[in-house]
């Protein structure tokens, strides 16, 4: 078995308070985009085991596909085993939630394995206790994510945006970024209402494209600034980061124009990619 496992970007990223726990809520559009890694699941009579072709990444215990795996079997009280390959594209350490995509996919793949619809509830308690986005990718699509990102209202596809993806080598933990705007809030305002108002209109909603994790996460990842400012003066019609960064990603009416401008932006890591509907 294999599955493709699509990267995202939140398209607009509002923290709306804390819960009990102390974990920020969010309002947030997540969107599907065609940049992926690849999975296969394989059975094996040797328990979970895993190997990828990115040698630096992790495939033990604490790789969110194993646990998803591992996770999926207890609760169905399954013993058999499977053997995970991961080709990884997706660049870590970005807000473009790869690790939580593969994980999806895994569980996708042992639900069909399964003959199990991925919507049950017993699926969907898997996924949130591997994260709070990974529900998401048993989705797909376009989506309005609150709560922690778990709450899902699936959206029509109506954004017709060439994306450039854009990386340089600075990353920063997630839980550093939260830190830092829970000391400084800053004064960005919060655009996802007015965001869904524009696609239920039928109007564009670039200009309401924004990240409230964007100044905070650019404390520690300078570049995030200058790629946005780069994007923009390059030609793209909004330009804003992913998640808790530090991917920056910019929206070009055409991919000729998306080309010119990733021919002449300086990152280690660029890419075209389109949504995935």
């Amino acid at each position: 078995m294999e599955a493709i496992a699509y990267a995202k970007l939140n398209l607009t990223l509002d923290i709306t308070g804390l819960d009990e726990r102390r974990y920020h809520l969010l309002s947030s559009v997540f969107a599907e985009i065609s940049l992926a890694d690849r999975v296969v699941l394989t059975p094996s009579d040797k328990g979970v085991t895993m190997t990828c072709d990115d040698p630096t990444l992790a495939t033990g215990e604490k790789n969110l596909c194993v646990r998803a795996a591992n996770a999926f079997l207890r609760q169905f009280d399954l013993t058999d085993g499977f053997a995970i390959h991961l080709e990884k594209r997706i660049p870590t350490c970005a807000g473009l939630g790869g690790g939580s995509s593969d994980a999806a996919a895994v569980i996708k793949m042992l639900c069909e394995h399964y003959s199990i619809p991925t919507d049950d509830p017993r699926v969907l308690a898997v996924a949130r206790s591997i994260g709070a986005d990974v529900p998401f990718f048993l989705k797909g699509g376009l989506c309005h994510a609150e709560g922690i990102g778990d709450k899902l209202t699936p959206l029509p596809p109506r954004i017709d945006y060439v994306i450039l993806l854009v990386k340089t080598n600075e990353a920063a933990s997630t839980v550093d970024v939260y830190r830092l705007y829970d000391e400084d809030a800053g004064d960005c305002p919060a655009t996802t209402d007015a965001f869904l108002n524009a696609l239920r209109q039928g109007v564009d909603p670039a200009p309401y494209i924004s990240n409230q994790l964007t100044l905070p996460s650019s404390r520690l990842c300078p570049s995030v600034l200058r790629l946005k400012s780069d994007l923009r003066a390059l030609g793209a019609v909004a330009a804003e980061m992913t998640g808790s960064g530090s991917a920056v990603f910019g929206l070009f009416p055409d991919e000729e124009s998306a080309r010119t401008a990733m021919n002449a932006i300086k990152a280690e890591f660029k890419t075209i990619c389109r949504f995935v509907s």
